[in-house]
């Protein structure tokens, strides 16, 4: 009876895991402007204003800006939760053209979902990331 109470928890913790994984989206922000080029919207700064990034919910666009010729790119990294707050979604939108340059990359959220973002300077290639702000919530 033991063993087969063990073996149920486990297979209940294995799907559950399996059920939760989601794929981290990686895109690089190539866009001029979204058609309107006012980049209002929801921002998150950079410590020592390093970057800056925005998140337009008129048409899933974020705004990326690298700030700082120090040898690191600008990331907005992002976070998107269902309606009953399960992690849904998540990736980075990174700006690596270098300092001085900021674009724009268009995502599709699902409409109502809670998105959280926050900006952050490090690597492309996905090592690390340093010097983030805090995260911002706003609506999809």
């Amino acid at each position: 009876m033991a063993t087969a109470v063990a073996a149920m928890a486990g297979a209940f913790i294995l799907l559950s895991t399996q059920a939760s994984a989601i794929t981290w989206e990686k895109d690089f922000a190539t866009g001029l402007t979204p058609g309107n080029t006012n980049p209002s919207g929801v921002w998150a700064y950079g410590p020592n204003e390093d970057a800056d990034a925005a998140f337009r919910e008129d048409g899933d666009w974020f705004f990326v800006a690298d700030n700082r010729a120090d040898g690191f790119s600008a990331d907005a990294q992002w976070r998107l939760y269902n309606k009953s707050g399960t992690l849904v979604r998540g990736g980075d939108v990174w700006m690596n053209l270098g300092a001085g340059e900021s674009r724009w990359q268009n995502k599709d959220f699902t409409e109502g979902y809670n998105l959280q973002f926050r900006v952050c300077r490090g690597h492309s290639d996905g090592t690390y990331l340093e010097h983030c702000s805090g995260w911002v919530s706003t609506t999809a």
